[in-house]
């Protein structure tokens, strides 16, 4: 399986060089579970990850690395948990590696210039989370709309007949479909046109079954009306 590494997990990784911070500066024990610190660390990467266009899954590649034929990143648990306000915040080693990363200090990390969100836009909705269900519902402000598709993932190679059955059988949902060992669930995006009253804007990143994007491209395709006899 391909695997690739970040700054934590590198083979003869080197010390976090992060931003030199005041001189009398510690660093926050773990131990402390001090909701404010949470809270502090988490509002400043919900204020720096968007600047980088990245959500945490992109801090996670960074710090920890990617596997798989997508690069799919490890460790995303962490980094959620970070940007959430959850404990246990990181360490002061793995701190000095976010901080690194950010081009920043670690004090930087514990000042963050905006407030706290509890619920941050990047991070998406779980069937399995009672403080982030997912909602297919869930409207953004100025009228977008964002969700992920259903997807039911194969497990195993050899339990992939038995996905199927599961998707075909009794209890068939028609917007339900498998996707293949690996891949990401797609994301997608529709926002109203500021431009263009009546037309939106959508944004798709995805890797399909054959027929779905078949399916997509059928649907996007424009062709002029035919004349009338």
């Amino acid at each position: 399986m391909k695997e690739t590494f970040g700054l934590i997990n590198a083979k003869n990784a080197k010390p976090p060089n992060p931003k030199a911070s005041p001189k009398d500066f510690q660093w926050p024990s773990q131990s402390d579970h001090d909701d404010k610190v949470a809270q502090k660390i988490a509002a400043t990467l919900q204020e720096l990850l968007p600047k980088r266009g990245w959500k945490h899954t992109d801090l996670a590649r960074a710090l920890y690395g990617g596997q798989g034929p997508y690069d799919s990143p490890k460790n995303v648990g962490a980094t959620r948990r970070w940007v959430v306000g959850e404990h246990p915040i990181p360490n002061a080693q793995t701190a000095g590696y976010i901080a690194e990363v950010l081009g920043i200090s670690m004090a930087r990390l514990l000042e963050p210039e905006g407030k706290f969100v509890e619920f941050p836009e990047m991070i998406r909705g779980r069937s399995d989370s009672k403080r982030f269900p997912f909602d297919p519902k869930k409207k953004k402000k100025g009228g977008t709309k964002e969700k992920r598709a259903y997807v039911r993932r194969v497990p195993l190679e050899k339990e992939a007949e038995k996905a199927v059955a599961a998707v075909n059988g009794k209890h068939r949902d028609d917007s339900a479909w498998v996707l293949a060992i690996g891949l990401t669930p797609p994301d997608y995006k529709v926002a109203s046109s500021p431009d263009f009253p009546g037309h939106d804007t959508m944004t798709i990143t995805a890797t399909l079954p054959h027929s779905r994007a078949m399916a997509i491209l059928h649907i996007l395709q424009h062709e002029a009306p035919e004349k009338a006899g």
